[in-house]
């Protein structure tokens, strides 16, 4: 029997075609009933996300703590700042670290 190598991987070996079927099948099954078992309960009316920063001691974690609970906006504009911050912070000191190691990562100049 002369059959190509793509197809013995599908006849026979670890992942079969009738394995792959079999796990597609299962998971196709299963989806609909994971949905089905969340939405058991009654739909839950208001939820509210705080922190508890009652057993926080004065400093930075207590202050973030307290921006959470107080603004979404006002915490995501701190988030946004700080992460912009540390990708500046890092992307120049690595760019300076790579520079000091002799690796010059600036424009290539292509003489064709």
């Amino acid at each position: 029997m002369n059959i190509g190598r793509c197809q013995q991987v599908f006849l026979r070996g670890p992942l079969s075609f009738g394995r792959l079927a079999g796990a597609l099948t299962a998971f196709l099954l299963w989806t609909p009933v994971r949905e089905v078992m969340a939405a058991a309960g009654k739909p839950a009316t208001k939820l509210v996300n705080v922190a508890d920063t009652r057993g926080l001691g004065p400093g930075i974690t207590k202050w973030v703590g307290d921006l959470y609970n107080a603004s979404d906006w006002q915490f995501a504009a701190m988030v946004v700042v700080i992460m912009s911050t540390m990708g500046l912070v890092l992307g120049f000191g690595c760019d300076r670290l790579v520079g000091l190691l002799g690796i010059n990562l600036g424009k290539m100049k292509h003489h064709e």
